[in-house]
């Protein structure tokens, strides 16, 4: 049985490992015989390879490579198994998120990676929530009134990245930086703000964009 906390993972694995997840079967019979999804009491995401009634996940708190704490709780230890059937379960609504806003699915993929490891439920210390971490400012926007449904936060999400793909005359690298940090701080510093965060996580999505796209 597999107990999944959410979480921003660090980018510390290799990309062989990286490219191992992303070349995964999206398919999560695939992965495994059976993969079960529970929604917890504490409104958790919880996988398992066995049927549960009434389990709760326990929150803990997690930093990234630069000491700031991200999502409350990790996905440390998570087998690559189980973060190929998260992706799946969200498949068809990435897919339907990408194709309303005219975005790449595959980009949405990499920037749901990267914000909340696929976790529905994944908050940030900072309020962020849901797969691609509306901050509820935002995500309140674009009109996205239950953040932590799968098919409203990717809407958003998307909706969002494509904006400032617009905004940033198609530009990845300042749209990324725009999803992070905010476009009035790429426009304030002319590019990528100097926040070793906000270039990390540019560099992130990045690699698991190209690495999906190899892999496609």
């Amino acid at each position: 049985m597999y107990r999944i906390s959410s979480t921003v993972t660090s980018f510390t694995a290799g990309l062989t490992i990286v490219a191992s997840l992303l070349l995964a079967p999206a398919n999560p019979s695939v992965a495994f015989e059976k993969v079960y999804k529970t929604k917890t009491t504490d409104g958790s995401m919880l996988f398992s390879d066995a049927p549960v009634s009434n389990g709760t996940i326990q929150r803990t708190s997690y930093s990234n490579n630069y000491g700031k704490p991200m999502a409350t709780a990790s996905c440390n230890g998570v087998s690559l198994q189980i973060m190929s059937a998260r992706a799946g379960f969200i498949k068809s609504e990435i897919e339907t998120a990408a194709a309303a806003h005219k975005v790449d699915p595959l980009l949405i993929k990499a920037i749901a990676r990267v914000e909340s490891c696929f976790d529905p439920h994944a908050v940030s210390v900072a309020g962020a929530q849901g797969l691609m971490q509306l901050m509820p400012a935002t995500a309140a926007e674009l009109n996205v009134r239950q953040p932590f449904d799968e098919l409203q936060n990717l809407m958003g999400g998307a909706e969002y990245i494509a904006k400032m793909l617009k905004q940033f005359d198609g530009s990845l690298e300042l749209a990324l930086a725009a999803y992070n940090a905010g476009p009035g701080t790429v426009i304030r510093y002319g590019g990528i703000p100097p926040y070793k965060e906000t270039q990390a996580y540019v560099v992130k999505v990045q690699e698991h964009y190209k690495l999906l796209v190899a892999a496609k």
